[in-house]
């Protein structure tokens, strides 16, 4: 550590208001799970921590802050309670003296709390005085999404108006949905605090690596995060209790640490200055990967042999280059982690100080990443930083709608100029030197791009090819580890692993293996661990908390002792070849993802002859993303400020990158849905053809229970079907394509054998296409008329079309108005052919009614016709 206040500022930070948590689990009854204080304690404390109002202590939660700080001492690490650890105050009272502030250091904390809350000066008195105290035991976390309006139709502000809230539970997949609210009566509501707080006592017990305190810290942030998401930040005053206790006391940590680094880079660390509201303090500093879709698609390589494990390789590094970045900018700058408050979907967002060394080290990070990138990437992706200037005043009084709007204008100024082409312009600087003759391949053929290079020249890894560049023989390492890895280590380049790990450490600085088991102790005491990382959730939905789960490892199908029974597996023309690579996948100790051939051949269906399947072995691409999301974040919230910004930030993240991933593995028909990245605001799944149009419905549907089913909240999905052996980047640009087309449409749709439909309209769909069927199983209507359907759907269309142009019409273009016509002789000649009587007449009457249907969806009746024909044909 370079600087051990700022470690001992963004933890005090960080943990100021943990405080409302203890006194909300507290119970006098020493056999009951809680959190067990002295009232002798609390009165002696009284006056170094509460300030009064009409001649009584308020805000009992700040000496409880120190009540947990002394309860818990021997969980921390010892620093925390070392008479010399950083500048001045002692660290229990730099947590606790938030709001009765004497020093320089406690009001560096006072002012990163208000700005954090979005409070003026006068609000914060009247906050300061609790005005207005609330059942605060009882009032649970509203839901952001519930609030959102980018229409001007306003929420109301009392907590009556609101119908949903969080459940006070630790985090898991099933615990991220809102749930609708009942009143609880005052022993439930404290029961369920006391339970909360002894799980995470108990669980910060088992918390790894105290003697490193940057890795402890990051630890620590994961345990609370799990406990403390679901905890409203404020119940008192007028406030709107939407935003958690870990998001405030996160986005406090950040603040504060910036406010103590322009202070001390300044040496104006005096109590006058730092509580000055007008001063440009603050850097907003924003990063984005550019070029992720290229970059996880990207085109080239001669053989096609690992392009599953390239697949998720890139995907993963995506990930871990934006995390990896993150941190690199924190470290230069003198930051802990905590002052990364966003970070999702390759954007990362990081406060800073307003200093000339905080903005001579944000240039050199970017300069010194993109010579990495430009060097290995060839331009195919790069990293831009921009940043704006922001004063406390910018994040309270309404102006942080401003303030985020300037970010957000910046960052599109840098899209502009992605790569400095007067440094990076014209041919790559010694390419034609870096091949190597002596090699198997010269160029390496996963790529067809950088040169193959001898440090890999024969790594099991590369299977046949025996030839590769470092980048493509690590993203090959990645994917093939990312299925049965549970954790991934970051180490210093001299850290010895003794483990597989990268050929080329990210920015020729990060050292990465997902070859790790165990504590790392070692590692971590000599500070070269830098970071440990569980990157798996539990079957039952439990998330890691002895070190720091991070959320960037989608699901992977793969291979069961059920798939050995599955007859479709063996189908069809590569049937051998197939079962050959399920008996080696069936292997004990063998934990091996499916193949895309095997995934197609999952959406076969049984038939009624034995070992004989109907269907297509086709894949099923789905892409996805939430509607208008700069809207929301921009205009929707109508009370904006940072914390509740990350708040929903997060929120939206665990949708996508907790629940998706769980839902898969544990639900069965899902369970061969592939993720190629689920994260921020969009996925992107590939599955058999058939289970991934049911997964479509799903999404839909649970993504607005998740948002409350605010219509204005909505998802937009384009779905493709592809050959399993067609490259990539096909996949990726066909399913690209669908989900254009439903942005076209007005958004909130869903683009099906190219035909774009709203999701009221698909789920209507769905009912038309099991009508259909079962028309099929009573022989109303035979496979020829699912064509003539087909047929007259494209007519129907043709007709719409036709009536909107308004001039160059000729004779053949009108032939499609016929198809009434032709839909009435086909009906009488052709429905119910071997029935007769009252039950071929009902069957016309039945068959009749998909005339209406022809005319309201027209050419999207192909959306169930197409389905029952591909699901129906004869195959394997």
């Amino acid at each position: 550590m370079k600087d051990e206040t700022i470690y001992k500022i963004a933890i005090a930070g960080f943990i100021h208001d943990i405080g409302k948590f203890a006194e909300r689990a507290k119970t006098e009854k020493p056999d009951t799970p809680g959190f067990h204080v002295t009232q002798e304690f609390l009165d002696s404390n009284a006056d170094l921590y509460q300030p009064k109002y009409n001649n009584r202590y308020t805000h009992k939660h700040a000496v409880y802050t120190a009540a947990f700080i002394d309860n818990i001492e021997k969980l921390l690490p010892k620093e925390f309670n070392k008479a010399n650890w950083g500048l001045d105050d002692p660290f229990i009272n730099l947590a606790a003296g938030h709001h009765k502030q004497e020093t320089p250091l406690q009001w560096v904390i006072a002012m990163a709390d208000r700005v954090s809350s979005g409070f003026e000066r006068k609000e914060f008195e009247e906050y300061n005085n609790e005005i207005g105290v609330r059942d605060y035991k009882k009032t649970r976390l509203l839901t952001i999404f519930e609030g959102i309006s980018i229409d001007d139709k306003e929420k109301g502000d009392t907590l009556e108006s609101y119908k949903f809230r969080y459940p006070l539970k630790e985090l898991s997949p099933e615990n991220i949905f809102p749930v609708e609210w009942y009143k609880s009566d005052d022993e439930k509501a404290s029961e369920e605090y006391r339970n909360l707080f002894f799980e995470f006592v108990n669980s910060l017990e088992e918390l790894e690596h105290k003697q490193n305190i940057p890795l402890w810290l990051e630890h620590f942030d994961n345990l609370f995060m799990i406990y403390a998401s679901h905890i409203p930040a404020a119940t008192v005053g007028k406030v709107v209790p939407d935003v958690s206790l870990y998001d405030h006391s996160k986005m406090t940590a950040a603040l504060a640490s910036a406010i103590y680094l322009y202070h001390r880079q300044n040496e104006s660390l005096e109590i006058e200055k730092i509580k000055d509201y007008g001063d440009k303090k603050f850097l907003i500093v924003t990063g984005d990967f550019y070029g992720i879709q290229n970059f996880i698609f990207a085109e080239g390589g001669s053989t096609n042999k690992a392009a599953a494990k390239l697949l998720r390789g890139r995907s993963f590094i995506v990930s871990l280059i934006t995390e990896l970045a993150a941190d690199m900018l924190c470290r230069e700058i003198g930051l802990t982690h905590l002052s990364i408050v966003l970070n999702a979907a390759g954007k990362f967002t990081v406060i800073a100080p307003n200093t000339k060394e905080a903005k001579e080290k944000i240039k050199s990070v970017e300069e010194k990443i993109n010579d990495w990138l430009i060097q290995r990437f060839y331009g195919e992706c790069a990293l831009g930083i921009s940043s704006v200037e922001a004063s406390c005043d910018d994040f309270v009084s309404g102006g942080f709608g401003d303030l985020w709007e300037r970010l957000a204008k910046e960052s599109e100024k840098k899209k502009l100029s992605k790569i400095n082409l007067e440094k990076y312009g014209g041919a790559i600087e010694n390419y034609l030197n870096q091949f190597n003759n002596n090699l198997n391949r010269k160029l390496c053929p996963f790529c067809d791009k950088r040169p193959s290079n001898k440090d890999v020249e024969g790594n099991t890894l590369l299977g046949e090819e025996k030839s590769a560049c470092k980048i493509c023989r690590d993203h090959i390492y990645i994917g093939a580890n990312l299925v049965k890895a549970s954790r991934i280590a970051v180490t210093t380049l001299d850290a010895d692993l003794q483990r597989d790990k990268l050929s080329e450490p990210i920015f020729g600085k990060y050292q990465v293996s997902l070859d790790v088991t165990g504590k790392l102790s070692q590692l971590a005491n000599t500070g070269k661990l830098l970071k440990y990382w569980d990157i798996s959730i539990s079957k039952e939905g439990h998330i890691a908390k002895d070190i720091t789960a991070k959320f960037i490892n989608g699901y992977v199908p793969k291979y069961r002792e059920e798939d050995n029974y599955d007859e479709r597996l063996l189908a069809g023309k590569k049937g051998e070849q197939t079962k050959l690579e399920l008996i080696e996948a069936l292997r004990p100790g063998k934990e091996i993802p499916k193949t895309f051939l095997h995934i197609a051949k999952k959406a076969l269906n049984p038939s009624d002859k034995q070992d004989k399947f109907s269907g297509i072995e086709a894949l099923g691409i789905l892409k996805a993303d939430v509607d208008n999301l700069g809207l929301i974040f921009g205009c929707g919230l109508k009370h904006n400020s940072l914390s509740r910004l990350a708040t929903l930030s997060r929120q939206m993240n665990y949708y996508f990158s907790i629940y998706l991933p769980y839902i898969l593995s544990k639900e069965k028909r899902f369970r061969d849905i592939y993720t190629v990245f689920a994260g921020g605001d969009d996925l992107f799944l590939i599955g058999p053809w058939n289970r991934v149009i049911d997964f479509a419905l799903f999404l839909n549907n649970s993504f607005a229970d998740y948002v409350c089913s605010n219509s204005q909240i909505t998802i937009s999905a384009g779905i493709s079907l592809n050959k399993p052996g067609e490259p990539i980047p096909s996949l990726s640009e066909r399913a690209e394509d669908a989900l254009k087309k439903s942005k076209g449409n007005d958004r909130d749709s869903i683009t099906l054998f190219d035909e774009p439909v709203k999701w009221k309209d698909f789920v209507e769909l769905n009912e038309i296409l099991k009508t259909i069927e079962a028309w099929m199983d009573k022989s109303f209507v035979n496979n020829a008329m699912l064509f003539r359907l087909n047929t007259f759907s494209n007519m129907s269309k043709l007709e719409k079309e036709l009536l909107k142009a308004k001039e160059g019409l000729d004779m053949e273009e009108m032939e499609c108005l016929k198809w009434r016509a032709k839909f009435k002789y086909n009906l009488v000649r052709n429905i119910g052919k071997d029935l007769k009587g009252e039950e071929k007449n009902q069957a016309i009457r039945e068959v009749e009614k998909s005339a209406n249907w022809l005319i309201q969806y027209a050419g999207a009746m192909k959306i169930p016709v197409w389905q029952i024909i591909y699901n129906q044909r004869k195959g394997g």
